[in-house]
């Protein structure tokens, strides 16, 4: 299992090329949560979202051969332009592949980081297929973008970073995909502070991290249906799994509706444009489920990627709820 010193040399070894994504209070969201709320916009992170961490990590840990033959990988779209990023930086040539109804504007933005982008398929086990595929034909080295132990320390450095912004933390609030982000910040603080809480967050319909605790083994939903669509994985990493039953402390699951006004908040507030699985942590936030007070509380902001029409939806929906 990944440990605390993968996470710290990690840390030295990225560090340098992502941005400074410094923690921004909110006393407004403090005063509606009842606690002292921090955010970690990694919405403002290099390539929108804190997969460029995880990704450039991997990638730093590729042996020579490996960096010169290339990588594949496949997303629908945070991952994919972290990859492809930095692929471009270490001079590593990445290839993706990208469903059919992928937005065109992430595969717009992968291809301008400098991936070749591969579109294939409608579905998560199509692109999975054609990038196992690909990396045996062309002889590239496959990338998962969960279960890798570089991966997770790579995403480990929020942690890090947090707690050297402010240690006093209590409570943490970190969206769950497929686990890696929150495996690697829990691995992170509970290392630097045990007494740290780390509370997991995931949509009510897409918990399969929720379920998968509850009985103890990886559950899979048969479907998953949310606006945080990049939380909307079936089941979530091995791995991941296994480092979040040690160490995270509880798991939260907040309603679409809930997502929704947790997006417009940032940005009306706090002027933050956060894609809805970026916004699911101040969702909890705002809830209070595990009813703390006066804490002093950090809620990550995993990533602003958000189509424009996606965005506009929810804008209008959002209007027309206040009006009614």
């Amino acid at each position: 299992m990944v440990n605390y010193s993968d996470v710290l040399a990690a840390y030295f070894k990225v560090t340098k090329y992502k941005n400074p994504t410094l923690l921004q209070y909110s006393a407004t969201l403090s005063r509606m949560a009842g606690n002292q709320i921090y955010l970690k916009p990694e919405n403002l992170q290099v390539t929108g979202s804190f997969k460029f961490g995880g990704a450039i990590n991997v990638i730093f840990n590729l042996n020579d051969e490996q960096k010169k033959k290339g990588v594949v990988t496949c997303s629908a779209g945070n991952w994919a332009q972290a990859v492809a990023y930095a692929s471009r930086i270490l001079k590593v040539r990445s290839v993706i592949v990208m469903a059919e109804n992928a937005s065109q504007t992430k595969i717009n933005a992968t291809r301008g980081y400098g991936a070749e982008v591969v579109i294939y398929g409608r579905n998560s086990n199509d692109v999975i297929n054609k990038s196992t595929e690909i990396a045996k034909t062309e002889d590239l080295t496959l990338l998962s973008p969960f279960e890798d132990d570089y991966l997770i320390a790579g995403h480990g450095t929020i942690g890090l970073e947090v707690m050297k912004e402010k240690p006093d933390t209590e409570v943490i609030f970190c969206p769950i995909g497929g686990g890696a982000l929150i495996s690697g910040v829990a691995l992170a603080i509970k290392a630097k502070n045990s007494k740290v809480k780390i509370i997991g967050v995931e949509p009510e319909n897409a918990n399969a991290m929720w379920l998968s605790l509850k009985q103890n083994s990886i559950a899979e939903k048969e479907n998953v249906n949310t606006i945080a669509d990049g939380l909307a994985l079936k089941k979530p990493g091995i791995k991941p799994f296994n480092i979040v039953r040690k160490y995270v402390d509880d798991v939260v699951l907040v309603t679409e509706d809930e997502i929704k006004k947790a997006l417009v908040f940032l940005l009306e507030r706090a002027k933050l444009l956060v894609e809805p699985s970026g916004a699911v942590s101040v969702a909890a936030a705002i809830s209070n489920q595990l009813n703390m007070k006066d804490k002093e509380v950090v809620a990550i902001l995993s990533g602003g990627n958000i189509d424009l029409d996606k965005l506009n939806q929810i804008l209008r929906e959002e209007i027309s709820s206040n009006n009614e």
